[in-house]
């Protein structure tokens, strides 16, 4: 899928929510209503796993579970994961000012624990007009103890209210750990903005369509830049040391389309650019 194209303001962990009402949840009894995709094709799948991870710190039941390792005693060998998770389609209320995806994550193993995920969201409706990556991460611990709770809360009223959309969990990136787990589903929404938001800076870029320079307009310190394809795939990461005056040069990127995501006071927002 491509990435959706466009605007999304994201306020990561951080954001204050008011009157929040659930949409859906689960705790993975339903992972029949789950589609799931191989994407790399080795025969290793998100699989459903009975036995409670209780003890990672997830609530009793079975949860979801992708390899990056295959330690059957014949053949083990490493693995390198890329497999989607999807859950069940999520009607999203025309009044919707925010919605708030949530889930547990943890590492298997207390050793080989560098699991990388990302969520990303669509409109199931309209699946050629792409997707859009949410969160990202390489997990710094695992075993006992160690899952937590993601909570990323997307402002979409001029994107996903009143649409169907689904998200999906990928694994991927990442070699010779061990197994992703995810379980402990929440997405639920507001009809209302916090102060914090309503009063948020609304950044911009110019040019869109570009040849090498490219500014940001923010009074705000940017903490990090990140460019990606419209495959998802990150091409360029920038880090605030290289960020003058809030411009950065793409003179070394082929021309095309790519994503821009910039990130401030811990949030993201992105754009799309054409690149000459």
């Amino acid at each position: 899928m491509k990435k959706i194209t466009l605007l999304l303001l994201l306020s990561i962990l951080s954001l204050t929510i008011n009157s929040q009402t659930i949409l859906w949840s689960s705790d993975a009894s339903d992972y029949e209503n789950f589609p799931n995709i191989d994407s790399d094709g080795d025969g290793h799948n998100w699989e459903v796993h009975i036995d409670s991870y209780e003890y990672l710190g997830f609530n009793p039941g079975p949860s979801f579970f992708s390899a990056s390792y295959d330690n059957i005693e014949e053949n083990p060998r490493p693995l390198t994961p890329d497999n989607l998770l999807v859950t069940p389609i999520i009607a999203v209320p025309s009044n919707a000012k925010t919605i708030t995806y949530k889930m547990k994550v943890a590492a298997l193993d207390p050793n080989d624990f560098e699991e990388k995920f990302a969520v990303l969201v669509f409109d199931d409706d309209d699946i050629e007009a792409g997707e859009f990556l949410i969160y990202e991460e390489i997990l710094t611990e695992g075993g006992e103890g160690t899952a937590k709770e993601i909570s990323v809360t997307l402002e979409i009223e001029l994107a996903f209210a009143g649409k169907n959309i689904r998200f999906y969990v990928r694994h991927y990136d990442c070699t010779d750990e061990l197994a992703l787990i995810v379980d402990d589903f929440e997405v639920s929404y507001s009809t209302t903005l916090s102060t914090e938001d309503t009063l948020q800076e609304k950044i911009s870029i110019y040019p869109n369509t570009v040849k090498d320079i490219v500014t940001i307009n923010t009074k705000k310190a940017i903490s990090a830049i990140t460019i990606t394809n419209n495959l998802g795939q990150k091409i360029k990461e920038i880090e605030q040391k290289d960020i003058l005056n809030n411009t950065i040069n793409l003179n070394d990127l082929s021309k095309g389309m790519y994503f821009m995501t910039i990130k401030i006071d811990n949030k993201l927002q992105s754009f799309k650019i054409l690149k000459q």
